[in-house]
């Protein structure tokens, strides 16, 4: 039996100025940002013989000291003080591995994100940087970025987090939204059932993908792009993933989002999205679900739960906007 086939500016306010007839681009008030002490994340050979040192700790102080001043020196965030946060995984150095509750210590100081960063020794003399910045209120990932490994031993990682920062959360286009496109649902029936539906089957189809297009459209971080491709043959079905990934780079997306649904029997169905950067070519979303029932209800449900599944993921999906970045030195 066959396999469903593998897939996939902030609006600027004008103030009209009373005594000019010109308009004023307003400008937005700062994120309120706690940027919590860099962390070692030790992977090196003798990282169970020779414990952090001095040196370690002042890089790490460096490094975060670094990594405050370069955000705060851009206007667009206000960083909160967190010397006095008296968490036990804070203190110890260890907000990496508290499934997010840097987000809420953040949250009890006032802020409106969380950031931590993190330096990861592979050897002694190779490293690398990471960032990973939460949404306070909800502990939603905003950010997460790390550069490539790096060569230089721990007095290098300061300089480390200031390309980090610059390069990939300061000079990224902050107001870019992805652009997407959605091919055609491929559909594959072998339910056996007697009854034709394939006018519904198309109909529900092209239903499914306009739900997708305007539904991730309607936050503004994402921007449907059409393929161009004949009517109805436009599908992973009719066209290769190459292909389709072709069509895609030509009409400017970045995303790709390609879908099967295969009907198993009168009652249930399989489908399968993914989601792939068009540059890169890799899949950074993919979920096979199952739904139940086959009428205009069930479909709806079911592009509502995909929807909400990539929309969860709107925020990792948006850092695939800035342009590819060139590697560390």
């Amino acid at each position: 039996m066959r396999s469903i086939a593998t897939i996939l500016a902030p609006a600027i306010a004008l103030a009209t100025l009373a005594t000019a007839e010109a308009a004023e681009t307003a400008t937005p008030p700062p994120i309120k940002i706690a940027v919590f002490p860099f962390e070692l994340e030790d992977f090196s050979a003798a990282a169970a013989y020779v414990p952090p040192d001095d040196i370690d700790r002042e890089q790490l102080r460096l490094s975060t000291e670094e990594t405050r001043r370069l955000i705060a020196a851009s206007g667009r965030y206000q960083i909160i003080d967190v010397s006095a946060v008296n968490d036990q995984a804070a203190k110890t150095g260890k907000l990496r591995d508290c499934d997010g509750c840097e987000a809420r210590i953040a949250a009890d100081l006032g802020a409106d994100q969380s950031m931590i960063g993190i330096v990861t020794r592979i050897t002694r003399t190779e490293y690398a940087v990471t960032f990973k910045m939460r949404d306070a209120g909800s502990g939603a990932i905003v950010a997460v970025e790390q550069t490539d490994l790096r060569m230089g031993a721990n007095v290098a990682w300061s300089r480390g987090a200031r390309w980090l920062i610059q390069n990939r959360l300061l000079d990224r286009a902050q107001d870019k939204p992805l652009i997407f496109a959605v091919a055609e649902i491929e559909y594959i029936d072998t339910s056996g059932e007697v009854i034709d539906q394939s006018a519904d089957h198309l109909r529900r189809r092209r239903t499914f993908e306009a739900s997708l297009r305007s539904d991730l459209a309607a936050s503004g971080k994402l921007q449907s792009a059409d393929l161009d491709c004949p009517a109805n043959a436009c599908s992973v079905g009719d066209l290769t993933t190459s292909q389709l990934l072709g069509k895609a780079q030509a009409v400017g997306a970045d995303l790709l989002l390609i879908g099967s649904v295969q009907k198993m029997s009168t009652l249930v169905q399989w489908a399968k999205f993914d989601i792939i950067d068009v540059k890169s070519r890799k899949v950074v979303f993919e979920r096979l679900v199952s739904f139940r029932g086959d009428n205009d209800e069930a479909w709806r449900r079911a592009a509502a739960f995909i929807i909400r599944q990539i929309s969860d993921r709107e925020a990792e999906l948006s850092r695939l906007a800035a342009t590819t970045l060139p590697r560390s030195p």
